[in-house]
């Protein structure tokens, strides 16, 4: 316990009041849930800039929080994310690196750290701003636990008694997802190499996905397969292939419709691999305002495909309601 003669010293150290370094009052947390709550909702819409304008307001009145200058670091991440001005987003990734470099100072918290350099890795690996430095994402990254020390790894041993079996199932069960997920966007991001490189890299991955969900439920995982036939049309487009690039761009309006379609609130997973599991629109965030059926739209306006623009089937699927 320190002595009572440093209790305001610290209060300044950690710029908050003396009553928020002796006992976290019940006012504050109803009014950090309520920022949490509003940011969620700005999460789901897309809506960058109204997250941004919350955590703003968070940080100015809880400017010792760390959780809300975390938050608040990553809202103006995600402005580079974005379409606007080159230098606005260019000041924010500076300013959002400032405010991570403070947090690994002064925060003890392991879980806000580790959440905090990871942050710092996207933030100096974001060519062309500023702040990119291929240096100091590397050091950061080689801050960060190994992947067989990561929370979701070590969890899967950890739960052990019988009474703990569903949570040991729910575990693995989530971590097949997240370990596809990180395999298959590997492939999808190979989209610059060449036609036949990119062409088996998405199939692959695609069947991968229907190797784990066999059942066709994918859920939130509808919208990585909408982007993997995004890619397969912007291929064979490239090749000058009518018939594949359309039937691509059905598959990707089909994947994105689903997607659009899920109804609000918990879902599960049926698939044997990952029925344990569930997904949660209410856990969902993005950074675009539009659905997905209308990225698919706005993606077959590129010139790319103008060899296929007055052909009937595409000119059919661009006039699809959904």
């Amino acid at each position: 316990m320190p002595d009572i003669s440093l209790i305001v010293a610290l209060a300044n150290f950690f710029d908050i009041t003396t009553d928020e370094l002796l006992c976290r009052t019940a006012k504050k947390d109803a009014e950090l849930e309520a920022f949490y709550e509003r940011d969620q909702k700005l999460s789901q819409q897309g809506d960058v800039p109204g997250r941004l304008a919350v955590w703003r307001e968070a940080t100015q009145k809880y400017p010792g929080d760390y959780d809300c200058l975390k938050n608040l670091a990553d809202a103006l991440m995600a402005t580079i994310y974005i379409d606007g001005e080159f230098e606005e987003q260019d000041r924010n990734a500076k300013e959002a690196v400032e405010i991570c470099e403070r947090i690994l100072r002064d925060c003890t918290d392991s879980k806000t750290r580790n959440l905090t350099i990871q942050t710092l890795v996207l933030l100096h690996s974001s060519h062309p701003y500023s702040v990119a430095d291929e240096q100091k994402a590397v050091e950061y990254a080689n801050q960060a636990p190994g992947f067989y020390c990561c929370r979701e790894n070590l969890l899967e041993h950890a739960y052990f008694t019988e009474q703990s079996q569903n949570k040991k199932i729910e575990r693995k069960h989530q971590n097949n997802l997240h370990y596809l997920d990180c395999i298959t966007m590997n492939m999808y991001l190979m989209r610059d190499m060449p036609p036949e490189y990119v062409l088996a890299a998405n199939f692959s991955a695609i069947k991968l996905w229907e190797t784990l969900i066999p059942d066709g439920n994918f859920l939130f995982y509808h919208c990585r397969l909408r982007q993997m036939y995004d890619n397969l049309a912007a291929c064979y487009a490239k090749m000058g292939n009518a018939d594949e690039t359309i039937k691509a761009l059905e598959n990707a309006l089909f994947h994105a419709h689903a997607f659009d379609c899920i109804p609000e609130g918990d879902h599960s997973y049926t698939s044997p691999f990952v029925c344990g599991t569930e997904y949660s629109t209410s856990g969902f965030s993005k950074n675009y305002t539009d659905s997905d059926v209308e990225l698919v739209k706005k993606f077959m306006k590129s010139k790319k495909f103008d060899f296929i623009r007055d052909n009937e089937r595409f000119i059919a699927l661009m006039q699809k309601n959904f």
